[in-house]
């Protein structure tokens, strides 16, 4: 309750402040004067796109509405509670989660609110938000340390899965998922995609003997176990490939069969891989030793690799200083990867000040060869926010949020555009269109 109220009072100071046109948010120096912006109320802590529609949510659970091509205000509306983050834009509905690990939705032309359920979670004395809300073929599922999964017209609840489970005999498991009626196995949906109408792809067993999984969440069946000897680290599925489903173990990538769970290859880079993406039969990802990777999903083959980090900055990284990598964005027109990862020393304080140093690369490689047509350079220093670094393309433009910047580079050559320092905050953009879109300190900026 103390935070709670802290946040209330730096919330409704804010708003005095503006209010009274005393601040003076610095993205109103723009070098060039974006299409539009309009103000926000409250700090965003989530923004989506989707139909003409941009769409904010603050941490009272506010969300609102405006048009893309204008700036207009359409509508506002709320899911109520607090400490709200995560929005999602699908089937005429927007879904956004708030403390209580509940998830409200509303009607995606009017704002008016439809309904609400608390997703499953095991901390019973404080319940974040959902970590995120996918929705597809007409389900919602909400993921926390559970997951919960209900129908996307009704809400009604249709399987949910804890994190873990105890067995008299096994001791821990990694879960269980059950409809709560007729069906339960022992295991936990794997990370990344592994929905995929009633299929669910999950881990299984406990730390003795780990497997995983295809399930059938229609009845309950398991279509399959894969046995594999030790699983190092999260377990995500990353793509299903022409028969394939293929899953990332730590600094593994292993393909499965779909139809057997059988293993059909697997490829070691002995090194931590960050944030892969899918692209045209190729699996594109960094790593920590400095390389970027493309990789053929039909065999597991590496198509290239190229050394990316002339600086060496993954060397720097320690207990002290940490990583931070954006998703890998695809030019198809011109057959361009872009990708962005940064190293942040903790240098501690200086006569009250953070004087920790940020160091960043922004890299842009050709996709049919791996080899590096620029980079740039990103520096900074000074106190850091939480927000991950974002990256997005669009009309021959890159752009890059780190921190409280904002940075906008010509997508051929490299060359800086512009770009700009916030006060307190900037989210990562976002693409509808030829428009791209952020949330900075207290407004909402159309950029291009």
């Amino acid at each position: 309750m103390i935070v709670i109220g802290l946040i209330a009072i730096i919330v409704a100071s804010s708003l005095i402040v503006y209010e009274n046109g005393l601040f003076t948010p610095q993205e109103l120096q723009l070098p060039t004067s974006p299409p539009w912006q309009r103000p926000i109320e409250n700090f965003a802590t989530g923004i989506a796109a989707a139909d003409g529609k941009v769409f904010t949510i603050d941490i009272w659970g506010n969300i609102n509405c405006y048009d893309a091509q204008s700036g207009k205000s359409l509508w506002n509306g709320s899911i109520g509670g607090y400490f709200a983050s995560g929005i999602t834009v699908s089937g005429g509905k927007v879904y956004g989660g708030t403390n209580g690990a509940e998830v409200g939705c509303l009607n995606e032309e009017t704002g008016k609110f439809q309904w609400s359920f608390n997703a499953l979670f095991s901390d019973l004395y404080f319940k974040k938000p959902p970590n995120s809300i996918i929705v597809q073929d007409g389900l919602v599922i909400a993921i926390s340390d559970g997951v919960s999964v209900h129908n996307a017209t009704t809400e009604k609840l249709l399987w949910q899965a804890t994190s873990y489970a105890y067995s008299p005999s096994l001791g821990i498991l990694y879960g269980n998922i059950t409809d709560l009626n007729t069906w339960w196995a022992a295991g936990f949906p794997l990370g990344g995609d592994p929905f995929d109408g009633n299929i669910v792809y999950a881990l299984g067993g406990n730390f003795s003997g780990e497997y995983v999984f295809k399930l059938n969440t229609d009845n309950g069946a398991i279509l399959w176990r894969s046995n594999i000897a030790s699983l190092n680290g999260i377990t995500s599925v990353l793509a299903t490939y022409q028969g394939q489903v293929i899953i990332e173990n730590g600094n593994q990538i292993l393909s499965l069969d779909d139809a057997s769970g059988d293993i059909l290859w697997s490829i070691n880079v002995g090194a931590s891989i960050y944030q892969p993406a899918v692209y045209n039969g190729l699996l594109l990802f960094g790593a920590s030793n400095g390389n970027f990777y493309a990789l053929n999903m039909a065999d597991g083959a590496i198509a290239w690799k190229t050394k990316v980090d002339s600086q060496n900055l993954f060397a720097l990284v320690n207990s002290n200083n940490f990583v931070t990598t954006s998703p890998i964005q695809v030019d198809p027109q011109n057959q361009q990867i872009y990708w962005s990862f940064a190293v942040t020393q903790q240098l501690g304080t200086s006569s009250g000040n953070v004087n920790d140093q940020y160091n960043g690369t922004l890299c842009s490689l050709d996709l049919a060869t791996g080899n590096v047509t620029w980079t740039q350079q990103i520096n900074d220093s000074g106190a850091f926010s939480n927000t991950p670094i974002g990256l997005a393309f669009n009309d021959n433009t890159v752009f890059l949020t780190e921190n409280y910047a904002l940075w906008m580079l010509n997508a051929s050559t490299g060359n800086l555009i512009k770009s700009q320092q916030f006060d307190h905050y900037i989210l990562p953009p976002i693409v509808l269109g030829n428009e791209t879109f952020v949330a900075a300190d207290l407004y909402l900026i159309a950029l291009s």
